[in-house]
């Protein structure tokens, strides 16, 4: 049983649109068309897709156990329509581009503008993403390359590890604490802290430690960015439980960064393709990061640069 990018785009809508009447206004059809099509494919199944109620049409649980494979193949699809222009029109170097927040604010613009200057004519797509979903988005080759701080158990994709930096405590330069060559757990527990979310390996990772002391964190504000808890603790909103990648993107601020005692190191990795199946962009900018991270690195010993 098959179907073809028509039938999964029609089958997409309806369950969006919840009426044929959207559906056929979204696609560009004609109502009739929409309705053709859905009838065709429920007979093809042997089951009804859709509760009629009302000039509305609800999904079954059968096709939202469908909907999300749907929307998958209807993206695949897609992308491979983009792609088709893209060589038509003579931009086959055009770059995909997954990140998670924290490298989205720090190491990521320096080396888009790095590989810009050199290749002018590349064009860049990038998508900040959870982890997991930056993983899922190279291994089904809707991202050419992907950054990260944890792993990911995903078959497809080859992880390289890219850079090590602290994780420790980020402050406004006149803060009492500020001097400090570190701070231990129990030093900021009474501090207004701001932290990342704890769905986020950082934040996960900022109450473990708490933990580890047998104490609670209760931050003054939980961020889903880094970028904007520097932003609060440069307003003297707290001070930030972080890395020190943060530190790239808020480098006007007047802040300063404080390791943990006992050291926590954070490990930035690179996500490609398995080799054979990477494209000539994602190499190149894969090579960029490592000359701009080596430069990082020998400007501030607390950042490593990592062996390809």
């Amino acid at each position: 049983m098959s179907f073809d990018v028509r039938e999964l785009a029609v089958l997409k809508a309806v369950i969006e649109k919840g009426s044929v009447t959207g559906a056929a206004s979204v696609l560009n059809v004609s109502q009739p068309a929409v309705s053709r099509t859905l009838q065709q494919i429920e007979q093809r199944l042997g089951m009804p897709l859709f509760r009629r109620e009302r000039q509305r049409l609800y999904p079954t649980h059968e096709a939202e156990i469908l909907y999300r494979d749907v929307v998958q193949a209807v993206a695949s699809m897609e992308e491979v329509a983009r792609r088709a222009r893209d060589l038509k029109e003579g931009r086959s170097g055009a770059l995909r581009i997954a990140t998670i927040a924290a490298f989205a604010h720090s190491i990521l613009p320096r080396a888009v503008a790095r590989l810009r200057a050199r290749k002018p004519g590349l064009e860049f797509a990038i998508d900040v993403l959870t982890a997991r979903d930056v993983a899922q988005r190279v291994a089904t080759f809707r991202s050419d390359i992907g950054l990260l701080i944890d792993t990911a158990n995903i078959a497809g994709i080859s992880v390289e590890e890219l850079c090590t930096f602290p994780f420790g405590c980020i402050l406004p330069v006149a803060h009492p604490l500020a001097g400090r060559a570190s701070l231990t757990i129990p030093q900021i527990a009474s501090e207004p802290l701001i932290c990342l979310s704890r769905t986020l390996p950082l934040g996960v990772l900022a109450h473990r430690l708490f933990e580890k002391h047998d104490l609670a964190l209760r931050p003054t504000a939980e961020v889903s960015q880094s970028s904007v808890a520097t932003a609060l603790i440069a307003s003297g909103a707290g001070i930030g439980l972080l890395d020190k990648s943060s530190m790239l993107a808020a480098m006007s601020e007047p802040l300063v960064f404080v390791p943990l005692a006992p050291a926590e190191t954070i490990v930035g990795r690179l996500v490609l393709p398995v080799t054979g199946l990477r494209t000539a962009a994602a190499q190149a900018f894969r090579d960029e990061l490592r000359v701009l991270v080596g430069e990082i690195a020998a400007a501030d010993a607390s950042f490593r640069s990592s062996a390809c």
